[in-house]
């Protein structure tokens, strides 16, 4: 410590005293930042993510669109199905509604026709 006392000074006794006015303000001065560089990688960098999300993005609306033109098209093909067993429902009354035993006497009446069992015969026998 003692090499280094030649250098050692007071610091009341180093600054010289500058008398304190009441007119000197201090001014605040706002820091100015740059803004640092970009480096050719990290540029390369933002443009390849940037490319994916664009890709995710036109992903995701070409996918909803496809997905609302299927739920679409499944409803149409639900409605056909609801009308095919309306239309079977209604040609299964028509049936049941031809082939009950007095509308098939009226037939039979109406073609000089009768309906008996002598002439029948069971064929599994």
């Amino acid at each position: 410590m003692a090499q280094n006392a030649y250098r050692y000074q007071n610091l009341a006794t180093a600054l010289p005293e500058q008398p304190v006015t009441p007119s000197a303000k201090k001014v605040r001065t706002k820091k100015r930042y740059q803004a640092a560089v970009w480096t050719k990688r990290e540029r390369g960098l933002v443009i390849f993510m940037a490319g994916i999300v664009l890709l995710l993005m036109m992903g995701t609306v070409a996918t909803t669109v496809t997905m609302q033109r299927v739920d679409a098209q499944n409803e149409q093909i639900s409605q056909k199905v609801t009308n095919v067993k309306e239309e079977n429902d209604s040609y299964r009354g028509d049936i049941q509604s031809k082939t009950n035993r007095d509308n098939l006497e009226k037939v039979a009446q109406s073609a000089n026709m009768e309906q008996s069992t002598n002439n029948v015969r069971n064929v599994n026998q």
